[in-house]
């Protein structure tokens, strides 16, 4: 008797992933009603069971962890039909957490719940790695229950902007910068605070971002690179580019990888891919401002994998299922035999309409550099609520060194434009 392929669930699932589904595995997935209603059909005939979770329109990294009630009964309805789990995949932010509890509920191994929170919750993240040794922001909880006189105790000891934001969001979510502390406290005053936030300080310096994978505590990967312009002034400016370049300076990557190995201890993170991000000052020290336990945003991930080798995303789903990682190659982007590289995604701009594709231009003066490159059709549409960081243009360099990719990658956002007619 052949024994019955082995039931793999799913929590969240993006389109771009679909490579990620083996054929071997009866596939049932979790995700939120629009999510589900968005999936292009062929990724939908992939799972034999789809959970449609009830949670809040709204954007909020917290809707699925909410929601793991209707996890638990639908994976039990799910499991009479395709068998008792064999492993739980989550791979994206809001994921990582529920994925981590259900296991636990399920009693399948994998990164626990402890971990996950820890990855999660930005105050107790920067407890933890600031116990370890690590340099980090001054930081406050704070919310309703925060009183005037400690939030202006707070304001006391903060020198320049400050920073408001989630504990337990991503992508600048939720984030607000003021200009000093008398301009937080008057927000403070006028409009209270809300629960699950903290007050954080501003670091000035270069906001980098190091990626990598790492097994049974070791790290097999190593990437750092410097974002183009920071992902806050990126949501908020709606001018920027997002994007980021490698780092070709081997003392900053050799103490990036200090830092890496001192915070994935601190949060107990022995097999899986991580995403941190720290601040570089012009000295060359480093301040550790969060860190993620899935790949990261934007293009990087994909750049990393088109560039050196590493599908960090498969190795992700490797950790979830318990197999042995598949990469083998160079430890650091230094010994990958690649000067330096980047990415470049150029955003369709948010207007509330949809829009049409009328015109690209820069297209035939990309730089030597570009070695992939994705860009919309005339005629295309682009939806009236695009999503976050949907891009109109992706871009992927190589170079020499990280200055001569920078430098390419700006010739390249002044000179590319899609222009569109409002529909």
């Amino acid at each position: 008797m052949n024994p019955q392929p082995p039931h793999v669930v799913h929590i969240g699932f993006e389109a771009k992933h679909e490579r990620l589904l083996r054929a071997g595995h009866r596939l049932s997935v979790l995700l939120d009603e629009d999510a589900a209603a968005a999936l292009p059909d062929p990724v939908r005939e992939r799972f034999a069971r789809i959970g449609a979770l009830r949670v809040p329109r709204e954007a909020d990294l917290d809707n699925y962890d909410s929601a793991f009630g209707q996890m638990v009964e639908m994976t039990g309805e799910f499991s009479a039909e395709l068998g008792a789990p064999a492993a739980v995949v989550g791979l994206t932010e809001e994921s990582v957490l529920p994925a981590a509890r259900l296991r636990e509920h399920l009693g399948l191994p994998g990164m626990r719940s402890t971990t996950a929170r820890l990855l999660r919750d930005k105050v107790r993240m920067k407890e933890a790695v600031r116990e370890a040794g690590v340099t980090t922001p001054g930081f406050w909880p704070v919310g309703p229950d925060t009183g005037m006189d400690e939030v202006e105790r707070i304001a006391g000891r903060l020198r320049g902007a400050v920073v408001l934001k989630p504990r337990t969001q991503a992508a600048a979510m939720g984030v607000r910068v003021f200009p000093d502390s008398a301009a937080f406290v008057a927000h403070v005053r006028t409009h209270g605070l809300r629960p699950g936030h903290q007050v954080e300080e501003f670091v000035e310096g270069r906001l980098c971002h190091v990626d990598g994978l790492v097994r049974e505590g070791r790290l097999l990967f190593l990437s750092m690179a410097a974002y183009l312009a920071a992902p806050y002034e990126v949501v908020t400016r709606g001018d920027q580019p997002l994007g980021s370049v490698t780092v070709d300076d081997p003392d900053l990557l050799s103490e990036a990888e200090r830092m890496s190995r001192a915070v994935l201890r601190s949060v107990g993170l022995e097999d899986g891919v991580f995403h941190l991000e720290a601040f570089v000052a012009p000295s060359g020290e480093l301040t550790f401002l969060e860190v993620a336990g899935r790949v990261g945003g934007g293009g990087i991930g994909e750049h990393i994998r088109q560039v050196y080798g590493i599908d960090l995303a498969e190795e992700a789903l490797r950790v979830c299922l318990g197999e042995r990682h598949r990469y083998t190659g160079p430890r650091t982007i230094l010994e990958s035999g690649v000067g330096a590289s980047g990415w470049l995604h150029v955003l369709v701009p948010v207007t509330g309409r949809a829009q049409k594709v009328v015109r690209l231009d820069g297209v035939a003066e990309l730089p030597g550099s570009v070695v992939r490159h994705t860009v919309p059709r005339v005629g295309d549409i682009m939806p009236a609520a695009p999503e976050l960081y949907q891009s109109a243009g992706e871009f992927t360099l190589t170079g020499p060194a990280s200055a001569a990719v920078a430098d390419d990658i700006a010739r390249l956002f002044d000179t590319y434009a899609v222009r569109y007619a409002q529909l």
